[in-house]
């Protein structure tokens, strides 16, 4: 009699596992629509791609359906960017093109090409991702220290092309890469100061055989560094502000300040003063900042 029972119950757990297996398969969703993309020229998306902030790009696409399709609804993220309404003459297959710009700040963007049926279901979709990095270059932390005279050894100089920093002692033969330098001007109330080399205000530094850059720089406060996300943005901000009232170094530097400038080779950029340590000449004083400039 047990033995009746155990086959009884196992008739009827493969029973229930048979009809959940069919459950799951009649009900598993398959899309009805397929979507492609087609280059028709100069800045065509057909696949992911990385590309440059405020980039100009179209899509081609085409959407295939056995029957139904009534719109197309386009988003960037979770945006709804277009909403096209299908005619019913292409109802089985609809070709359309997208323009964009795409964002000035960096990161990764989906965009995602839907189909809906008449009920408002969706029939299928495709996405393309597009990743925007940087077309500036943009150093974070960076520390100079005021210049010490024995050893020479303070990092006190700055390459905006690389984003290192140098000692006297230690530049070597990259003195023609330096774009600034900080020191603690005890001549003047205006204590901490940038500046070009080629307004080397360091007596006890000799750079008589070195390549002094002419760094122009300018102070700003209708400009944020923030808004600064791009070349084209530097370039903006260099252009509207350092055509007057530029100079070889700036001085009364203060946590906050964001300083415009232009180096000798002719790249824009900014400073922004993240922190000073003390208001003191001594080889321990120091300043931190983030550095944006174009490529």
């Amino acid at each position: 009699m047990k033995r009746f029972n155990n086959i009884i119950l196992a008739c009827l757990l493969l029973t229930i596992v048979g009809i959940l297996g069919r459950c799951t398969k009649s009900n598993a969703w398959q899309p009805s629509v397929s979507f492609s993309f087609t280059s028709a020229g100069d800045k065509f998306i057909t696949t992911d791609v990385t590309l440059n902030p405020k980039d100009s790009v179209n899509f081609q696409y085409t959407a295939t359906a056995s029957s139904g399709i009534t719109k197309i609804i386009i988003k960037k993220g979770l945006t709804v960017t277009d909403t096209i309404f299908v005619p019913a003459a292409s109802a089985t297959s609809y070709t359309g093109t997208k323009k964009a710009v795409m964002d000035s700040v960096p990161g990764v963007y989906a965009w995602t090409f839907s189909a809906y049926d008449a009920g408002g279901v969706i029939m299928g979709s495709k996405s393309l991702v597009v990743t925007i990095t940087a077309d500036y270059i943009y150093y974070t932390n960076k520390v100079l220290y005021v210049p010490d005279t024995t050893a020479k050894t303070n990092k006190t100089y700055f390459a905006s092309a690389t984003g290192n920093t140098y000692s006297y002692s230690g530049i070597g033969s990259d003195a023609g890469a330096v774009d600034f330098g900080f020191f603690y001007d005890t001549t003047t109330a205006n204590k901490h100061t940038i500046y070009a080399l080629s307004a080397n205000p360091i007596s006890f530094y000799d750079l008589s055989s070195w390549t002094k850059n002419a760094t122009i720089f300018k102070k700003v406060t209708t400009v944020s560094m923030a808004s600064l996300s791009s070349t084209g943005a530097l370039k903006t901000a260099g252009l509207a502000n350092l055509g007057s009232g530029t100079a070889s170094k700036i001085t009364a530097l203060a946590q906050g300040n964001v300083i415009l400038f232009k180096t000798a080779a002719g790249k824009y950029g900014a400073i922004s003063i993240s922190y000073i340590n003390a208001p003191s000449p001594a080889a321990t004083t120091f300043m931190a900042f983030d550095v944006k400039i174009q490529k």
